[in-house]
């Protein structure tokens, strides 16, 4: 199994929104949280899980969507899929 990276999830899930949301890649913060801060709509998020579940090989469900609110929180659920033994 490979093992992930935090610095290298950190910096693809930033490079994913950057294009998702149209900004600049250092004007995403890891503690920033998606739809206040970086101002992504739902639609913007759907691209976004969709481009995370090609980036990373994981199925998002609706439940773990809703637990995505921050940049941390969605590099943490990858590592947390990637430790448990999950094909992300």
């Amino acid at each position: 199994m490979e093992e992930l990276d935090r610095d290298e999830v950190t910096r693809r899930v930033r490079e994913l929104l950057a294009e998702a949301l149209h900004r600049n890649v250092d004007d995403i913060g890891v503690d920033d949280r998606l739809v206040e801060d970086l101002g992504a709509a739902s639609v913007d998020l759907i691209t976004l899980v969709f481009e995370l579940e090609d980036a990373f090989g994981r199925t998002f469900e609706d439940e773990d969507i809703r637990g995505l609110t921050t940049v941390r929180s969605v590099v943490d659920f990858i590592l947390a899929a990637k430790a448990e033994g999950v094909d992300v």
